[in-house]
C-alpha cells in the first residue's frame, strides 16, 4: 500500500511540474501580450489580475514536487555535517511539521474559497471572479501536505 501511494504522489507532483511548466509558458506569452497592449496605450483592467494569478498558480504549482523531494530551502551547511541519525530526526521534524502546517494552510483555503465563491467576490479589477485565484491554496497546501505525507513515509522506511 506504501508503495502505491508513492507512485500516487510521485504521479501528482509530475502532474504538478508538467502544470507549472505549462502555466509558466503561458505566463510569458500573456506578459509579452500585456506590455504590447500597455505600449499601444490601451489599458485593461483584468490583465493584471490574470498576470498575478497565473504568477500565483506557477509558484504553488511548483511547491509540491520541492515538498516530496525535500528540495524546499534548508541550512545545508548544518544539516550536511549531522550525523545520520541526527538527519533522520530532522527529516521526521520537518515532515510532521510540514504535513500539519500544509493541512492548515489547506484547511483555512479552503474557507476563504467557499466565502468568495458565496459572496460572489471578485478581484481588484472587478471583473474576474476571485476563486479561481483562491483555488490554489485549498488544493496545493492539500497536495503539499501529502507530498511531506510520503516524505514522512520514506523516512520511516529508510529510503
Amino acid at each position: 500500500m506504501l508503495a502505491r501511494l508513492d507512485r500516487v504522489v510521485q504521479r501528482v507532483a509530475r502532474v504538478c511540474d508538467e502544470l507549472s511548466a505549462a502555466i509558466c509558458a503561458i505566463l510569458i506569452i500573456v506578459t509579452t501580450a500585456a506590455v504590447a497592449v500597455y505600449q499601444l496605450g490601451i489599458a485593461l483592467a483584468w490583465l493584471d489580475d490574470v498576470l498575478r494569478t497565473l504568477l500565483i498558480w506557477l509558484v504553488y504549482l511548483g511547491t509540491v514536487s520541492l515538498c516530496l523531494r525535500n528540495d524546499h530551502i534548508s541550512m545545508d551547511v548544518f544539516y550536511l555535517r549531522m550525523p545520520p541519525g541526527a538527519r533522520r530526526v530532522v527529516d521526521l521534524i520537518v515532515a510532521v511539521l510540514g504535513i500539519a502546517l500544509c493541512g492548515f494552510v489547506a484547511y483555512i483555503g479552503l474557507d476563504s474559497m467557499r466565502a468568495a465563491l458565496e459572496y460572489g467576490m471578485t478581484m481588484p479589477s472587478g471583473y474576474i471572479p476571485s476563486w479561481p485565484r483562491d483555488l490554489i491554496l485549498p488544493l496545493c497546501f492539500a497536495l503539499m501536505a501529502i507530498a511531506y505525507l510520503s516524505h514522512l513515509l520514506s523516512v520511516l522506511r529508510r529510503r
